[in-house]
């Protein structure tokens, strides 16, 4: 019997190490890095591939700010719905932010706020040239050097996708001003509070992109100041016939909690825009 026992334990204990190998290899990602001429620093971003990934075939590709946080928990999501033919294969790519505490929201800021989350007034010790305001060099990094440099060396299709949550939401409802090259927003709990919604002012100045885009913001109701700045953006956007717009408000969710749920949310989209 112990000899049985024995012979089982190492049948199981082979065939799981192989089946942890093949996952640790199909898992893999690569990292590179931009000399970056807007940003004028070296700059590190991290690309997963879809299965079975080809040259012959040309991918979506999925932009994550936050890939500290972000980039592993997204990429092993979507790799198991696309490699089971639920939603179109993407490849995703994780924008990292160095030095969280100060280059993150200078990079994702096109201002110096003197408003905070809860509609306080703030002074420049809260938000000054040392922390913040550095967007425009970083959207210039995001649509002359990154995504270039995605699309001469990967196989893409040129529908590209940003997720960004607090303040890469507000980022990428900034951008909608701009003439972007995205085909679709994720905003989750976008920052849209800060400069006391002038993210909502610039799009009011009309929308650039030429094109259908599609939206998804979604949120959680506390500060109330927080919620009714999203809220406002939402009613802009309802007003431009070239958006696509998806909203959903988190009654229990944080505003932390709620990326997971956010993110089911848009692959149910992509889910549904398959079956159509």
């Amino acid at each position: 019997m112990r000899s049985q026992l024995f012979i089982l334990f190492l049948f199981f204990s082979i065939n799981y190490k192989s089946f942890a190998q093949t996952d640790s290899s199909i898992f893999n990602f690569t990292k590179h890095k931009i000399d970056s001429k807007f940003l004028q620093e070296n700059r590190e971003y991290w690309v997963s591939l879809p299965l079975n990934y080809s040259e012959t075939v040309n991918y979506n590709v999925m932009y994550v700010f936050d890939a500290e946080w972000r980039f592993d928990l997204i990429r092993n999501i979507e790799f198991d719905f696309s490699a089971n033919q639920k939603i179109e294969k993407h490849i995703i790519v994780g924008i990292p932010h160095m030095n969280i505490d100060y280059k993150r929201n200078y990079d994702l800021s096109f201002s110096q706020s003197r408003t905070e989350y809860d509609g306080e007034s703030v002074d420049s010790t809260w938000y000054n040239s040392s922390n913040s305001g550095g967007g425009h060099n970083f959207y210039n990094y995001l649509t002359q050097e990154l995504i270039p440099s995605i699309d001469s060396i990967y196989a893409t299709n040129g529908n590209n996708t940003l997720v960004g949550h607090s303040m890469g939401g507000y980022f990428g409802a900034y951008i909608l001003s701009m003439n972007h090259p995205f085909s679709t927003l994720h905003l989750y709990d976008p920052s849209i509070w800060y400069s006391n919604g002038e993210a909502v002012e610039v799009i009011k100045n009309g929308i650039k992109k030429d094109g259908a885009v599609n939206i998804l913001i979604t949120y959680q109701p506390k500060p109330s100041f927080h919620k009714q700045k999203i809220e406002a953006l939402i009613d802009e956007l309802k007003k431009i016939e070239s958006i696509n717009l998806n909203y959903y408000l988190y009654e229990k969710e944080t505003h932390n909690s709620l990326f997971l749920p956010s993110f089911m949310k848009g692959i149910n989209l992509l889910m549904e825009n398959k079956q159509e």
